[in-house]
């Protein structure tokens, strides 16, 4: 039984299992659009908080592994050299295969990927579903196709789930024929979901309580702030955090000087469509915020009147 399913592929299946069942228990029987996105919305805010908790407790129980070279006194072109005399460089790049940060393993951080991988699978079909039923209210006689669902669906919501669900599907091919790596720094990425349970909060107060306009507006800034502290800043940290494991100070000189080239693209990709995401939601938020206010301070005069 092992053979055919081994455990991380079971811990997949578990978690795409448990959110099902969680799905179903908070629908209801015949669900309309509205309650399968307040459901998913919910669910996505159980899952960020669990999630974020956990990978905070993983990577404080392995920081005693991380292992820095050179004194902390060094500069870095100091310990650049001293590495490059030791051998620690493979061409031009510095050899990492006693890097802790990447080459530790974990059953924890494996168990952690496996239940994000689950859990994206299964909010998967919930998007579709809730799509699908969508369709269903605007064109009750046609037959609803994947292609005319997408219509109706979330789309940047589910090139994101697809996107990392593959990439968490292809990590835990590597992780069963026992050859993963960076299974710190992958567990350290997915910090990023922290940012999730004020977007949903934001959701919640402009679709049922819409006539808060100040409560709305104080979401909105909670959420710039943490997303770029979840989303963007977060990847700078990360590629610092490498960068001492070769005695680098600066995410910036680690990147251009000791970053592989499919590394380098993979880390500046996301960053460049993070920033421009919250520069997107930043312009929003800064458009709106004038009527906003103005509706607000009508809405306190009227009341004081």
């Amino acid at each position: 039984m092992v053979s055919i399913l081994p455990a991380n592929v079971a811990a997949i299946f578990a978690s795409f299992a448990l959110y099902g069942v969680l799905h179903r228990y908070t629908e209801g029987l015949n669900p309309s659009p509205a309650r399968l996105t307040a459901v998913t919305k919910a669910t996505s805010t159980l899952h960020s908080t669990v999630t974020t908790s956990l990978a905070i407790y993983f990577i404080r129980r392995c920081r005693s592994q991380w292992t820095e070279i050179g004194s902390a006194s060094a500069t870095e072109s100091t310990i650049k050299t001293e590495t490059k005399a030791r051998g620690l460089y493979v061409g031009e790049y510095p050899d990492d295969s006693n890097n802790l940060l990447l080459q530790t393993r974990s059953t924890l951080g494996n168990a952690i990927t496996a239940f994000e991988c689950g859990y994206l699978l299964q909010d998967t079909i919930s998007l579709l579903r809730e799509a699908r039923l969508r369709h269903r209210l605007v064109h009750p006689s046609s037959k609803a196709t994947f292609r005319s669902m997408l219509k109706y669906a979330d789309k940047t919501l589910l090139f994101h789930h697809v996107s990392i669900a593959s990439a968490l599907l292809v990590l835990h091919y590597y992780i069963h024929r026992d050859r993963e790596s960076g299974i710190y720094i992958i567990v350290q990425f997915l910090l990023m979901n922290s940012s999730t349970p004020i977007l949903n909060l934001r959701w919640w107060l402009r679709t049922y309580h819409p006539r808060y306009k100040m409560l709305g507006l104080a979401s909105d800034f909670l959420f710039i702030a943490a997303f770029y502290m979840a989303r963007i800043r977060l990847v700078g940290w990360i590629i610092k955090s490498y960068g001492k494991s070769h005695g680098y100070d600066s995410a910036w000189r680690i990147y251009w000087e000791g970053m592989r080239l499919p590394c380098q693209l993979g880390t500046g990709a996301l960053w460049i469509a993070n920033t421009a995401w919250w520069a997107l939601l930043v312009m929003s938020v800064v458009k709106r915020l004038p009527q906003e206010l103005a509706v607000t301070i009508k809405t306190i005069s009227l009341s004081e009147k």
